[in-house]
């Protein structure tokens, strides 16, 4: 099978899902590389001015990178207090950073990070399946930014949901990703929608014999998952995973294959399928990098497994407190401390060959 390329050369142009790969405009596979901005959505703010702006844009572009996951709080476009009104101030924002990426040779995926009725992780944002105002407010926000962004090719794609954490079953998370996909498509059909599979269903965090995977009818749809084995390791003393006392220990060279065999379910699923897959998340807490736990060799071996199987991929996150390639949330860049041995990680593994 033909390896992808970087799509990095020339002007953006459109991608669809082709069996298990993700192509162009002219059926040619296309290589995805990069990074999330996370967009300080955990505290809710609207306009995360703070968080990057278009130098952050060059940086990817310097250490190789063609491609952001755009985090949104759904509060940037839309207030509870007017449900279906949506900002002008916040189209701007989306605005500027799709003309930042273009200027760069940077891909933007728009994942709702943050819908209404709550963000999904750690067993969290249940008002998103109890109400279903919330789901008709998550469709019909959808549906805008597909209308507004339905021409534009430095969108990549539109990431529904992060993590969705249901209440019940599988099932509340397909009907709700099949009515977004078909109202997207009432207004864009160029663009993938991607469609994660299930995090959690009524707090168990097992994965059933489809990986939790959820599929929908539609033309141009991305599967995707998170990936953060192994867990005490990637969030070793993680205090909101009540692991403050938990020590992940050592990476070493054994590391490798116990990896890849903790992703073969979910690359065996896409295959199965025919389906392409997308590595939505994986990354490592500031910890891991600390007192020799040798947290620069899980990221490598992560990076080389990725390409190897040809995902595209994106590393969570680019600028926070605790998964970052700069360390230091609300604060410009040029006041944070930078993970250098990771940056210089990506640039050597991300050149060109």
């Amino acid at each position: 099978m033909k390896r992808a390329e970087a799509a990095t050369s020339g002007p953006p142009r459109f991608f669809h899902a082709q069996g298990t790969r993700i192509v162009d405009e002219t059926g040619q596979p296309v290589r995805l590389r990069g990074v999330a901005f996370g967009n300080q959505v955990y505290g809710k703010v609207r306009l995360p001015v703070t968080h990057h702006d278009e130098a952050d844009y060059a940086r990817l572009q310097a250490m190789g990178m063609n491609l952001v996951r755009f985090y949104i709080y759904y509060g940037t476009l839309e207030s509870d207090a007017e449900p279906y009104h949506y900002r002008d101030d916040g189209w701007a924002w989306l605005d500027r950073n799709v003309e930042w990426a273009r200027r760069h040779g940077v891909y933007l995926i728009f994942n709702m990070h943050v819908p209404p009725g709550g963000f999904q992780s750690l067993g969290q944002g249940g008002a998103l399946w109890r109400d279903q105002a919330n789901q008709k407010r998550f469709i019909a926000l959808w549906r805008a930014i597909a209308a507004r962004y339905a021409n534009e090719p430095v969108v990549a794609g539109y990431d529904l949901l992060n993590e969705p954490n249901v209440l019940k079953n599988k099932r509340e998370w397909q009907q709700l990703a099949q009515a977004t996909a078909q109202a997207i498509r009432e207004v864009d059909t160029h663009h993938p929608v991607i469609v994660e599979r299930v995090n959690a269903v009524a707090g168990s965090w097992n994965n059933d014999g489809e990986m939790n995977f959820v599929t929908i009818d539609d033309p141009n749809v991305v599967y995707t998952f998170h990936f953060y084995e192994p867990f005490r390791f990637t969030h070793t003393h993680a205090p909101w995973a009540n692991m403050q006392n938990v020590e992940g220990g050592q990476w070493n060279a054994e590391g490798a294959a116990k990896l890849r065999l903790a992703m073969a379910p979910y690359l065996a699923w896409g295959a199965q399928h025919d389906v392409p897959l997308y590595l939505g998340e994986f990354g490592l807490i500031r910890t891991a990098f600390q007192n020799n736990r040798n947290g620069l060799a899980w990221a490598a071996d992560m990076i080389d497994l990725a390409d190897e199987a040809d995902l595209p991929w994106t590393w969570h996150a680019y600028h926070e407190d605790y998964f970052a390639l700069y360390y230091g949330d609300r604060q410009p860049i040029s006041g944070t401390t930078p993970n250098q041995g990771l940056i210089d990680l990506f640039t050597a593994k991300l050149a060109p060959r």
